[in-house]
């Protein structure tokens, strides 16, 4: 089965146009979305990936109606492979994984993108390691924040000084019960390294 897909970003943009040319083209079923092609969240695109079955072929106007990205296209073309789908664009014919031009084509996106992916992983760890060796903190900051010391020890005073339960305290000075006692102890526990 041949299973249509179009989009377009903003309703003043129209679907016909690209219904029309996949109807031309033999579709059987069509899908669409009226969204940004950045969301990942599009109902007609995911509808069509629940649909799909093996020997269908997804066809779309032009490959960015589907993919956000190089990646999401790699991610997306390796998921229609496994499900046995092909995948054709209908203004890109060297975007089509029912030939061997199309699949060796995708290949090299596929490469390129892993490519990508191990630059990315490389550039980190030597930024890490750089990191490392000028001493710099990585990772949260430790500690409560100030704001929340803050109101650790107005929740104190009034429980100390005034007789207000725990409870009524941390709810007077907006902190949670938990945080009152992670504070507690940490400014114990740094009282008792200091000299």
């Amino acid at each position: 089965m041949t299973v249509g897909y179009a989009r377009v970003s903003t309703p003043e943009q129209k679907l016909e146009a690209q219904i029309a040319l996949l109807e031309k083209e033999g579709c059987e079923k069509i899908y669409t979305d009226i969204a940004s092609g950045t969301r990942d969240d599009r109902k007609g695109l995911n509808e069509m990936l629940k649909y799909m079955r093996k020997g269908d072929t997804i066809l779309t106007y032009k490959n960015d109606r589907v993919f956000r990205s190089l990646r999401n296209m790699v991610e997306l073309i390796d998921r229609f492979n496994e499900a046995g789908v092909h995948f054709k664009s209908l203004s890109e014919p060297e975007f089509d994984t029912t030939s061997a031009n199309g699949k060796f084509l995708l290949q090299i996106f596929a490469a390129v993108a892993e490519f990508e992916r191990n630059l990315i992983s490389e550039r980190t760890k030597v930024g890490l390691d750089n990191a490392r060796k000028r001493n710099k903190l990585l990772g949260r900051p430790k500690g409560a924040k100030v704001e929340t010391i803050e109101k650790y020890h107005y929740a104190k005073h009034l429980y100390e000084n005034q007789g207000v339960s725990i409870d009524n305290a941390c709810k007077r000075a907006k902190l949670g019960k938990t945080s009152f006692y992670r504070v507690e102890k940490s400014l114990m526990a740094d009282s008792t390294v200091k000299p």
